[in-house]
């Protein structure tokens, strides 16, 4: 169901049987993807709507009371006035009562990056980041990505208790079904999964679509038997793993994917962390290393390492005179950067919290990447590399809000934004990939 768009007024609806429904006038983005609305004084989230609009929201109902909500939240079902920047969905399936995870896929794209802009903006001067001219913070496009379409390389799509295969709704356990799933890379959308019938016991598949190599598939199940688990004939060519309680174990191939970035090759876990976007690794790595701006001799930390993405890039500018530490807190993936810098004896692959190891180097580095997860690297790490960081830092975030929180704390000691960077790496959602770069205030 989408929703639908009209523009005569009519009175407000009550209730239905999923939740009351209110008229709302749409104001500005929200962090999260929604729009702020109010209802009598009540702040309510609204997904599926743009600014300016008045819409027929549903509350979704929350555990609890909703008269003693903080906030409400709702979701469009029918748009009375239209926003200029509302356009036909290029993914149905993610309108109203629909799949999650496209929550901006009736917004232009221009119009997403100005929306993606004002809410970074907001959050940072929120979080009162003050050495940096916020105006300047503009979200980019991917180069030549035209339409945001087919940018999507991993992709985990959940399977009911009848077997059928979709993703589940916005704040819902429901599986809906994907249609075209346009958002996909196209060798994702090639293996067709919604329409093949699978064991019994799969609750979830990560179909994964490499840049140096065959697709690979990961059936997802508790007690799954992968004694049991043959790939189906539509499949015949991409590689296939099980994830059951007893850990992955590999059916065709080894359980890996191969990634490429310029003429570097990366193993990766079928399961692992690499970046979504077909560009993103690309794009990260090249303003990374530009920003961090390393020279012959230095010591760089890389945080949160992964697979040694940054760390393969940087040890060519610090060369044999220098050191590349990549620290990874996940055990599989650190080997995986161990092997994948095994060629740069400068680079070395640590296993380990951030922070914990961090706070335990005696020697300071010249410069320091790090890419936290969405929770962010948080206040002690901030004020460690605060305290031992020579020159720069460069922060790589896929959450604004923890972005904005970490880079104030580096203010409060003595750290300058020299400049920030967002890119639309996640087109028709909320999203954004940033960059921030820091210096030692003068």
């Amino acid at each position: 169901m989408t929703a639908s768009t009209r523009t005569d007024r009519s009175p407000e609806p009550e209730r239905t049987a999923l939740g009351r429904l209110l008229t709302l006038t749409v104001g500005a983005p929200a962090a999260g993807g929604t729009f702020v609305a109010r209802h009598e004084g009540r702040v309510v989230f609204v997904r599926g709507a743009a600014p300016g609009e008045t819409v027929v929201a549903r509350l979704v109902e929350e555990p609890g009371d909703p008269s003693r909500a903080r906030f409400w939240r709702a979701e469009t079902i029918e748009v009375l006035d239209p926003s200029p920047d509302r356009v036909p969905s290029v993914w149905p399936e993610a309108g109203t009562d629909g799949v999650g995870g496209a929550e901006w896929a009736h917004i232009g794209l221009h119009a997403q990056r100005r929306l993606a802009t004002e809410v970074l903006q907001d959050l940072l001067r929120r979080a009162g980041v003050g050495t940096f001219a916020l105006e300047d913070v503009q979200v980019e496009p991917a180069p030549n990505d035209h339409d945001g379409l087919g940018w999507r390389t991993r992709v985990r799509f959940a399977v009911d208790e009848e077997g059928r295969i979709g993703m589940r709704g916005w704040r819902s356990h429901a599986v809906r079904p994907v249609g075209a799933n346009p958002l996909a890379a196209s060798a994702i959308r090639a293996l067709d999964l919604p329409s093949l019938a699978l064991p019994a016991g799969v609750e979830a598949v990560d179909a994964v679509a490499p840049s140096a190599g065959p697709a690979s598939l990961v059936l997802i199940g508790r007690d799954l038997d992968p004694a049991g688990i043959a790939l189906p004939p539509a499949l015949a060519g991409a590689d296939l793993s099980v994830q059951s309680a007893e850990g992955l174990t590999p059916i065709i191939g080894d359980g890996l994917v191969r990634e490429r970035v310029g003429e570097r090759r990366f193993r990766v876990g079928a399961s692992g962390f690499w970046q979504v976007h077909t560009r993103a690794a690309e794009v990260l790595s090249e303003v990374v290393r530009t920003e961090l701006d390393a020279r012959e001799g230095d010591v760089v930390w890389d945080l949160y390492g992964g697979v040694g993405l940054f760390a393969a890039v940087l040890a060519d500018r610090v060369g044999p005179a220098g050191a590349v530490l990549s620290v990874e807190g996940d055990r599989r993936a650190s080997a995986l950067a161990a092997e994948n810098l095994a060629d740069l004896p400068q680079a070395t692959a640590c296993t380990g919290d951030a922070t914990a190891w961090a706070r335990a180097q005696t020697r300071r580095p010249d410069r320091v990447v790090l890419d936290p997860p969405r929770a962010g690297a948080g206040s002690e790490l901030m004020e460690l590399l605060a305290l031992a960081v020579r020159e720069r830092i460069v922060y790589v975030s896929c959450e604004p809000s923890t972005l904005a929180r970490d880079l104030a704390i580096a203010e409060a000691r003595g750290w300058q934004v020299e400049e920030l960077r967002a890119f639309d790496l996640f087109p028709h959602t909320h999203h954004i990939e940033s960059v921030a770069v820091l210096g030692r205030r003068p």
